[in-house]
């Protein structure tokens, strides 16, 4: 679900539950450096190549939210689907993956956080 279909009553009640989560997130300092190490595919680089070092990326970043964020990537995605963790954590995979990619498309959700932490660093 994405934050644009909820009514303000429930908004506010998600943005309330998964702030301590997301902050967990945005603040893991080996995943931020992950995320903003800049990927150079280079001119010369075929589309293979790119794929290899796309796929690269990914393979550095998945680790540390299902390993080291799990209980936090859980906390938001039952929090933003009116469930429990234990509920996201035993419903299948591919459900879960969905609501993964849902979070990450949430342009609503991501520019609030983004918004919050641009102001926190400013002052």
């Amino acid at each position: 679900m994405r934050l644009s279909e909820l009514t303000t009553d429930q908004a506010t009640n998600v943005l309330c539950e998964v702030s301590p989560y997301i902050i967990n997130i945005m603040t893991d300092e080996e995943l931020m450096a992950e995320l903003q190490a800049a990927v150079d595919f280079g001119e010369s680089n075929t589309l293979a190549e790119k794929i290899a070092i796309g796929a690269g990326k990914i393979a550095k970043i998945v680790p540390i939210l299902l390993k080291k964020r799990k209980s936090d990537l859980f906390g938001v995605l039952a929090a933003i689907n009116g469930k429990s963790v234990d509920e996201i954590a035993k419903q299948n995979i591919i459900k879960t993956m969905a609501q993964v990619r849902d979070v990450a498309k949430d342009k609503e959700l991501l520019d609030f956080f983004r918004s919050c932490t641009v102001t926190e660093e400013n002052e």
